[in-house]
């Protein structure tokens, strides 16, 4: 691939990324396979990603080369899922349906912004969670809570520093309270009741 066209900024991003470049041509089954890139997956992917160029290659030769890898893996009994990220003109009609008929198509285009390529092929991609605002800040660390004065919120919040059985032993106690309050709330109604029935009877 010479630098600088599309399949090469693909073949970049994949690289940077964690993928690993397959020797060309692509060998499967003893079938070998001109492709314009193939890489293989490694530690947070095990796609086997093929770069189809629509433009250097056109329709026809794409579509071949993408159904005779399927069929290559199918006979190998291959695990990896199939990925055809598609450089130059977007696939549609006959061809889009057949490339999609043997695996996941990416069409990326020209590949020639780095972040909208980024999120064409995101779900190849490892994730890459933002940095916090916060990043120094640890609740419960030099901070105050403020908690209304709950006497359960404050019980609770104590209790995290001792851990999550902690908190769940807490919760449990104060539920198990609220529950024996009622029962005695109750037993207490009954016994008034009892009361009011034995003097309206001796009346």
């Amino acid at each position: 691939m010479t630098a600088g066209l599309p399949a090469d900024r693909v073949a970049t991003m994949l690289v940077t990324n964690g993928y690993r470049t397959v020797a060309s041509p692509l060998e499967i089954a003893g079938l070998a396979f001109e492709v314009a890139g193939a890489f293989v997956g490694v530690d947070h992917s095990a796609d086997l990603v093929i770069i189809g160029d629509m433009a250097a290659d056109g329709e026809r030769k794409v579509v071949q080369q993408i159904e005779g890898i399927a069929r290559a893996l199918d006979v190998m009994r291959s695990h990896r899922p199939l990925t055809t990220v598609i450089v130059g003109p977007r696939p549609v009609g006959k061809t889009l349906e057949a490339l999609a008929q043997v695996g996941r198509i990416l069409p990326v285009g020209e590949a020639d912004d780095p972040a909208d390529l980024r999120d064409q092929l995101a779900i190849l991609l490892p994730l890459v969670l933002p940095e916090t605002l916060l990043i120094d800040r640890d609740l419960g660390a030099g901070e105050t809570l403020a908690l209304n004065s709950n006497p359960l919120a404050e019980a609770i919040l104590e209790a995290s520093k001792l851990g999550e059985d902690a908190v769940r032993d807490r919760f449990y106690t104060a539920l198990s309270s609220v529950f024996a309050a009622s029962e005695e709330d109750e037993h207490d109604d009954e016994a008034e009741a009892g009361e009011v029935e034995d003097g309206e009877a001796q009346e």
